[in-house]
């Protein structure tokens, strides 16, 4: 919804056009639990370096003037999750993947879950 002042978002970055994301065509789709997916215009030029891929969860600081284009001043950074000790006693698994994981014709996330299961 529209905001005069700064504000926070969290969402997922998408494209809006077939063809390769570029700084005209950057969308964030939001949860579907706080906002029913919806999906909101980004203008990335008030920001002097950014690095975006479809797909990637990000949290932005901004305003949304209007409601149609959210305009970030900062990509702000993510929260380092606790790290746990490894035990001796236990086996280790490690397994690696490189991504982006969701399909160049839609942000569907079942090529991951079928690597996971």
């Amino acid at each position: 919804k529209p905001s005069q002042g700064e504000c926070k978002v969290v969402g997922r970055v998408c494209c809006d056009s077939t063809g390769k994301m570029n700084a005209s065509s950057v969308v964030l789709e939001g949860s579907i639990d706080v906002s029913y997916g919806k999906r909101v215009s980004v203008d990335l030029r008030a920001l002097d370096k950014y690095s975006l891929f479809p797909g990637q969860i990000v949290a932005l600081e901004g305003t949304n003037p209007t409601g149609r284009k959210f305009i970030p001043t900062k990509i702000l950074d993510a929260v380092p999750l606790k790290t746990r000790a490894i035990s001796p006693d236990k086996p280790v698994t490690v397994f690696g993947a490189c991504g982006p994981t969701p399909l160049k014709i839609a942000l569907s996330y079942e090529p991951l879950a079928d690597l996971l299961s």
